[in-house]
């Protein structure tokens, strides 16, 4: 009971620093990067280098590892393993972030990118091994995610594409995407696998 309770309470700290910073405090940031240079923004509360900047950028990562901590906390798995998640995955996006942020490696993306799509197809054939022995109730359920992951790797193609275009010479001068498709993939794939795993807890608890 006692795991519980502080998983719990890690997980709503976690979604209320998340949603606080990257939502509600964020709009008044998002204003202010679309009408100030980064000098004008140097003058105010948002200056990159300020607490409050740094604050927003790590608060949907900060909140995610606490969620996660408090989920494993509240199935009681092992403490040393929901923290070394935790550190490794908040180290992993200091080095990104600190180190790597700023440089393109094509080779990188061309490995990375490959990873993906042998990773969707691998998930999609186990899919279909469990959907053939699935009944009929966990098939719709199933349908749900699998339409998710459609999403998803079509996010991961265009913000790819996207994101590519601007270190690539050929495009050189080009006006800067605006990625509404990847926003689109990435909403409606969470909605469907979250569609999914509802409906397969609500199977479960029957």
């Amino acid at each position: 009971m006692k795991n519980q309770k502080i998983g719990k309470l890690l997980f709503w700290l976690g979604l209320i620093l998340a949603i606080t910073f990257a939502g509600v405090i964020g709009r008044s940031l998002y204003h202010n990067l679309r009408t100030l240079t980064m000098e004008e923004l140097s003058t105010t509360i948002w200056t990159k280098s300020g607490p409050l900047f740094m604050m927003w950028a790590m608060s949907v990562t900060l909140g995610s590892i606490l969620a996660g901590i408090g989920a494993f906390t509240y199935v009681k798995t092992k403490a040393i393993f929901s923290w070394l998640t935790g550190v490794g995955l908040f180290g992993a996006v200091i080095v990104m972030v600190i180190i790597w942020s700023r440089v393109y490696i094509p080779t990188l993306f061309g490995i990375g990118g490959i990873i993906i799509l042998l990773s969707f197809f691998a998930i999609v054939g186990v899919w279909m091994k469990r959907y053939a022995q699935s009944d009929m109730q966990e098939k719709i359920a199933g349908s749900f995610k699998l339409v998710g992951y459609l999403f998803w790797i079509n996010a991961s193609w265009f913000l790819c594409g996207e994101t590519g275009l601007l270190h690539l010479k050929a495009f050189e001068g080009s006006p800067a995407p605006s990625p509404i498709e990847i926003m689109v993939f990435l909403v409606l794939g969470w909605i469907f696998v979250l569609i999914g795993d509802y409906k397969e807890m609500r199977l479960r608890s029957h």
